[in-house]
C-alpha cells in the first residue's frame, strides 16, 4: 500500500510536521465574568475550531515515476508536490484542514501506470488527480480516464498530433473533455520554442535524431516542418530505442549518420536516460557539430559536471537563475526544505499544479468537482515561471503552459546559463568548434 506523501513528511527526518490547526489567537481564559459580546467572540471561535477539527481533509492523487529509467524526473515532481504540500498546510491547508496527498510509482510504463490510477480510484476514492509523464505511458490511460473521469490535471504526455497527418496523440484524444487539464506544453509548443532558437542560433543545417515512441517520433516530424519551413536543411531524421524503454543505451549508429551529413546541430530528442550514454557516445566518435540541441524531459543533475556536458544546450521549463521574483523564491523555500537547489523543471510544474488545486478548491469554498473545475478554467494562478492560467491551444481551451514557458540553457563550465530567450539571457550561446 503506498503512503500518502503527508504522512511520508510527517514521519521523514528534517521535514515538516502538519499538527492539527489551530487558532492563530489564543483564546482568553474562560470566565463567568465575561460580557456578552466577548462571549459571543468566545462562543464563534470555540465553533470555529469545532468546525476545523470536523473538517473533511481533501485528498488528491499524485502520479510521478520514482523507480525506473524517469526516477530523475518523478523525483523531481515528488520534491516540488512536497514544497506545495508543506507550504499550503502552513498557510492553513484547504477547506479548513490539511491537504492529504497519496502518491503512486507508476514507473513511466503503461501497465503500472494502469493499475495505479485505477488504484487511486477504486481504493482512494479521490476525485483530484496531478503528475503524470510520458506520453506512451498516459495513451495507455486515455481509456481508464474517461470511463472515471476524476478532475485531471496532467503534468506530462505532451505528443499531440497537430501538424501530423494521420495521428491522434492525448491532446486529439482528451481535447473535448472538461475534466482534463493539461499543465505541461504540447509537443508543437516544445518544438515552437525550439525551432525560434535554432533559427536565431547562425545554424544552417540541422540533423535531427528522436527515440520511436509517441513521444520522439511527433516532435521530430513536427520540428522537421518548422525547421524546414524556416528556411533550415534537415539532411537525417533518424529514430533510435530510448533506454527508458528497453533500448541498448548503444546510439553509435544513429549518430555516425548524423556526423556524416556534417549538419551545423545536432539536435535530438529522447528521454532523461539518455542524455549520459547519448552526449558521451557523441565524444567518443569524435562529433563536433557546431551546435549540440537536447530536448529530454529532464537533464540528470550529475551531467552538469562531466567535460562531455561542455556547450550542449538543452530545451528546460525552468532554472533557479531566471531572472524573476517567483523564481528566487521558489528555488530558497526549495532549498531550504530539500538541502539543494532544483535542477529539473517538473519541480516547478508540480509545484505550481498542486498549489493551483488548493487556490482552486478554496476559491470555490466545496471540493464539488464542478465548483472546483470552474475556478480553475477562469483563476489565474502564482508559478515559479510567473501568473499562469488555464487557456486555449490548437484543440483544446484547458491548456496550462505554453511555448513561452521554455528556456534554452548552454552548460558552460558546468554551470547552466540561460542563452535564450535574450530577455531572460544569463551568458551569450557559445560554439562548440
Amino acid at each position: 500500500m503506498t503512503a500518502p506523501l503527508s504522512s511520508l513528511l510527517r514521519h521523514t527526518p528534517g521535514c515538516p510536521s502538519f499538527p492539527p490547526l489551530v487558532a492563530k489567537t489564543p483564546l482568553a481564559p474562560f470566565s463567568h465574568s465575561l460580557g456578552g459580546n466577548m462571549k459571543r467572540i468566545l462562543t464563534l471561535a470555540l465553533a470555529s475550531l469545532f468546525a476545523m477539527a470536523l473538517a473533511q481533509p481533501v485528498t488528491i492523487g499524485l502520479m510521478s515515476p520514482l523507480t525506473g529509467g524517469a526516477a530523475g524526473t518523478g523525483q523531481a515532481q515528488k520534491a516540488g508536490f512536497e514544497l506545495a504540500l508543506a507550504e499550503i498546510n502552513a498557510a492553513g491547508g484547504v477547506l479548513g484542514a490539511p491537504l492529504e496527498v497519496i502518491l503512486e510509482d507508476p514507473q513511466a510504463n503503461a501497465e503500472v501506470a494502469l493499475a495505479a490510477f485505477e488504484k487511486l480510484m477504486t481504493e482512494d476514492g479521490v476525485s483530484f488527480i496531478a503528475g503524470g509523464y510520458s506520453s506512451g505511458a498516459t495513451l495507455g490511460l486515455i481509456q481508464s480516464f474517461k470511463t472515471f473521469q476524476p478532475v485531471i490535471a496532467w503534468i506530462g504526455g505532451a505528443v499531440s498530433g497537430v501538424g501530423i497527418d494521420g495521428f491522434d496523440g492525448i491532446e486529439e484524444l482528451l481535447a473535448e473533455d472538461p475534466w482534463f487539464f493539461h499543465v505541461h506544453p504540447w509537443d508543437y509548443q516544445n518544438v515552437e520554442a525550439a525551432t525560434n532558437f535554432v533559427s536565431g542560433s547562425g545554424v544552417n543545417s540541422v540533423a535531427l535524431l528522436h527515440e520511436d515512441s509517441a513521444f520522439g517520433g511527433p516532435g521530430a516530424a513536427g520540428a522537421q516542418g518548422l525547421l524546414e519551413a524556416a528556411g533550415l536543411t534537415v539532411p537525417i531524421r533518424e529514430a533510435f530505442t530510448s533506454t527508458l524503454l528497453g533500448g541498448s543505451g548503444d546510439f553509435r549508429p544513429a549518430i555516425s549518420k548524423a556526423q556524416a551529413t556534417d549538419a551545423d546541430m545536432l539536435y535530438w530528442i529522447g528521454y532523461d536516460s539518455d542524455v549520459v550514454p547519448l552526449i558521451g557516445q557523441v565524444r567518443e566518435l569524435g562529433y563536433v557539430p557546431n551546435q549540440i540541441f537536447g530536448a529530454p524531459p529532464g537533464w540528470p543533475s550529475e551531467f552538469a559536471a562531466a567535460p562531455e556536458a561542455q556547450c550542449v544546450t538543452g530545451l528546460i521549463g525552468f532554472l533557479p537563475n531566471l531572472p524573476n521574483p517567483e523564481a528566487r523564491t521558489f528555488t530558497d523555500a526549495y532549498t531550504a526544505l530539500h538541502g539543494s537547489e532544483p535542477d529539473n523543471y517538473m519541480a516547478a510544474l508540480a509545484y505550481a499544479t498542486l498549489w493551483m488545486y488548493a487556490d482552486a478548491i478554496n476559491a470555490a469554498g466545496t471540493a464539488d468537482e464542478e465548483a472546483v473545475m470552474e475556478q480553475m478554467r477562469s483563476m489565474t494562478f502564482g508559478s515559479p515561471m510567473g501568473d499562469w492560467s488555464f487557456g486555449q491551444s490548437e484543440l483544446t481551451s484547458q491548456q496550462g503552459f505554453g511555448a513561452d514557458m521554455w528556456l534554452v540553457f548552454q552548460y558552460q563550465d558546468g554551470v547552466r546559463e540561460i542563452v535564450y530567450p535574450l530577455s531572460k539571457a544569463t551568458a551569450p550561446l557559445a560554439t562548440c568548434r
